[in-house]
């Protein structure tokens, strides 16, 4: 049968039918809360930023009441509900269980085990009163006298030599080493005259030699576990025979007529025990002796302290002031980019007294990768460290626009007015060199993975090749860097993969930081090697470097890693909302990289800012019909995020940007692969999403085919067509009200057509 179902009791239900009755009960104090009991006090909320982490209208553009309602929670001030009579309630904290609770049960040590003699050999024993001494595998024969002593069987036992409360030593036999089982024999020690060796009876063997016609007969496994037990046991018969003859010394004093204490009484009782010499009469005498010198009142302990459950309890006080949630940090480390160097220098446009530099732009992406559990575990870090002579040769305005100008430290500068992000210049934002990464779970199998890229410009061997066979560095550097000026004026939107790098952060699980750590030679990146899972089977191996057969490029890459200060200034959090405390045009500026939690630790603390960040990552792309993309090779793939499939609909400006460029922009290109028409992308396109979603927003990849060649005879349109849309695909970001997060496998089409996000699979092909 099924358990009935019992329903809880509706402690307000029943208050309310039987009001009348409880309000003249002259009790009624033990059923009712006083009505001026509550108190409601207001806490501010306490933020790590400047300003609220929240945007401005947000409220007004949550068209839901579940989004406004969560809006509250990140920009409302804490209500703490306070009971005035609290302190006068009573429950079972208040129980008298507060007194100082001892972690194990205490031995207790009586006077009787205190008379063992104080030499070396005994001490270490008598040290040891109410517990095992010794333990181990043995074979005891059985006692059968009948039985010669050469054709006794041996059974295989685990024997425990305890010294009882008593003073007295006692040898327990089980078949295993749970002691907690039925014993299958015991031998009182106090009746053993001698132990000996038996080489005849068995490997091993020694015998037990008691006072009446038995003998006891063991063997041991070893030689030396056998000398380690004659030892032991000899050291005991040794005790126990010095002990009867002190007590044989001292006299037996018999008490007068009027005296007729239980002590005298005991000691001639035991006198005539010892005379005896039975071992079962022996204990019984000592045991008879101890309860009358020991009072039964003196060191008594309270039983139900012993207990593990009521000892992991603790109720020994009030619970503390209500403190509201707080942002939970884990181990956070500082990370500071400060060049990258190949062997090919020279010196690029006016700087020409200047110190030389890279013959081309190089764009490094920093992430971190968790070896162990086979993850990604950050978000990427964006950094630029060319010079500004170096930046000049991205400009023109072809790519960035005839209103756009260089500054003087080669950043970006618009004849429009400056705009500006939760009150910061994008002028600060653009160049950020510092990142701060956070890892809740650390360990030593944790790396920091510089990836490298450049201007697409061909194959990835064929641009390496002149940085690692450079015969001739001034002659190489003019030509490398003036293939590098005519690509950059012509593809400087386009990446291409160059090298990797990878450096371990942990030394422990405790978070130390490998602070003498050094990057790894910068490798070529294999074409064939992009996806993060084949970064993470690199890795790997990256403590073998005697099987790693990789291709170094000649470089240096100068990142340190250094412990955060606990007061850091001029740093913004991930969302580019500065931290406290924040000076006003600063330059030098530190982001917060985030973290991707691992799933076992992603909801064990309430969240505390405000974040709407979507993470998206082209994989790969796939033809099915080869004949029709036969001449698409060098494929770019562009993301845009989109709330409409309108003919004239345009991307939104959400997505956050790379360095040199605008914060936030409409799109993002991922890598090119060069002459792959099944390319691989490893790139981390971050969005900002808008406060309310709605079933039109989506996200659109067009498919480019981009022309590498650079043909210098050719008129100026065959040379100005760079890219040639191939394929469209897109991905509703709500299905039935949830955004999706999981990998999809989206169909090409080959147009766009108006409306196409209610096209099926079929019709968008």
């Amino acid at each position: 049968e099924k358990t009935k179902i019992v329903e809880p009791l509706d402690y307000e239900n029943v208050i309310t039918q039987r009001k009348t009755q409880i309000y003249s009960d002259p009790l009624r104090d033990l059923l009712m809360f006083p009505m001026e009991d509550i108190s409601i006090s207001v806490i501010s909320r306490q933020r790590r930023t400047v300003q609220s982490t929240v945007p401005e209208d947000a409220e007004k553009r949550a068209q839901s009441l579940f989004v406004k309602e969560c809006i509250k929670t990140y920009s409302t001030d804490w209500h703490v509900v306070n009971y005035k009579y609290e302190d006068f309630s009573g429950d079972f904290r208040m129980l008298p269980c507060k007194s100082l609770r001892p972690e194990k049960i205490p031995s207790h040590v009586f006077e009787i085990d205190e008379d063992c003699e104080k030499d070396e050999d005994s001490s270490s024993l008598c040290s040891q009163k109410g517990g095992v001494i010794k333990q181990g595998w043995l074979h005891k024969a059985n006692v059968n006298s009948t039985i010669t002593v050469t054709m006794k069987v041996f059974k295989r036992r685990y024997f425990y030599l305890t010294q009882l409360p008593d003073g007295s030593y006692i040898l327990n036999s089980y078949k295993d080493e749970k002691n907690s089982k039925e014993s299958k024999g015991c031998i009182y020690l106090d009746a053993c005259i001698d132990v000996v060796q038996c080489p005849k009876m068995r490997r091993h063997a020694f015998e037990l030699k008691m006072l009446d016609k038995y003998s006891h007969y063991l063997a041991a496994e070893t030689e030396q576990e056998m000398e380690e037990w004659l030892l032991t046991l000899k050291k005991i018969i040794q005790i126990n025979t010095d002990s009867l003859v002190q007590e044989k010394k001292e006299p037996v004093e018999t008490t007068q007529e009027d005296e007729t204490s239980s002590q005298g009484k005991a000691e001639n009782i035991m006198a005539s025990l010892e005379r005896s010499m039975h071992p079962e009469l022996m204990k019984y005498g000592r045991e008879t002796e101890q309860l009358n010198k020991l009072s039964r009142g003196d060191g008594r302990q309270n039983l139900f302290s012993f207990d593990s459950e009521v000892q992991r309890l603790d109720f020994s006080g009030i619970e503390p002031d209500i403190k509201p949630f707080e942002e939970k940090c884990n181990k956070r480390f500082l990370v500071n980019c400060h060049d990258l160097t190949f062997n090919i220098l020279g010196q690029v446009g006016d700087n020409v007294k200047g110190p030389p530099t890279n013959v081309e732009p190089f764009f490094i992406n920093l992430a971190l990768f968790d070896v162990r559990n086979n993850c990604k575990i950050s978000a990427d870090f964006h950094v630029d460290l060319n010079p500004p002579s170096v930046r000049e040769m991205l400009w023109g305005e072809m790519l960035w626009g005839p209103s756009t100008q260089l500054a003087g430290d080669g950043s970006l500068k618009s004849s429009s007015p400056e705009s500006f992000i939760h009150g910061i210049a994008e002028s600060q934002l653009r160049y950020i060199k510092q990142g701060i990464f956070s890892v809740t779970n650390p360990h030593p199998e944790i790396f920091l993975v510089a990836r490298i890229e450049k201007v697409l410009q061909g194959n990835i061997a064929h641009c390496a090749e002149p940085y690692i066979k450079n015969s001739d560095p001034a002659k190489t550097a003019q030509k490398v860097h003036r293939t590098a000026k005519q690509v950059c004026s012509r593809l400087g939107q386009y990446r291409m993969p160059f090298a990797w790098a990878a450096r371990p952060i942990f030394k422990d699980t405790q978070g130390s930081l490998d602070l003498d750590g050094r990057f790894s030679p910068l490798y070529k990146q294999d074409s064939s090697k992009l996806s993060n899972e084949d970064i993470l089977k690199l890795l790997s191996e990256y403590k073998k470097p005697e099987k790693t057969k990789l291709q170094i490029i000649p470089g240096q890459l100068n990142v340190t890693v250094e412990c955060v200060p606990v007061e850091l200034s001029n740093c913004i959090t991930s969302s580019y909302v500065p931290l406290k405390p924040f000076e006003k045009n600063c330059q030098n500026i530190t982001v917060e990289v985030e973290e991707f939690v691992p799933e076992m630790t992603k909801y064990c603390y309430p969240f505390t800012v405000y974040k709407n960040h979507l993470y998206v990552y082209p994989l790969q792309l796939k033809y099915d019909s080869q004949k029709t993309f036969a001449k698409a090779r060098n494929i770019a793939v562009c993301v845009e995020f989109r709330d409409s499939d309108e003919s004239d609909a345009g991307a939104l400006k959400c997505i956050y940007g790379k360095p040199a460029g605008s914060v936030f922009t409409t799109n993002a290109y991922a890598v090119v692969s060069h002459h792959n028409q099944n390319p691989e992308f490893y790139d981390e396109i971050k969005i900002e999403l808008p406060i309310h979603l709605h079933q039109k927003h989506h996200l659109l990849f067009t498919f480019y085919h981009v022309s590498c060649e650079i043909n210098t005879k050719g008129t100026t349109k065959k040379q100005d067509t760079v890219e040639t849309p191939v394929g469209f695909a897109w991905v509703p970001l709500l299905k039935d009200g949830r955004i999706i997060t999981f990998e999809q496998q989206l169909p090409v089409s080959a147009n766009l057509p108006p409306g196409y996000l209610h096209l099926n699979d079929a019709e968008s092909r």
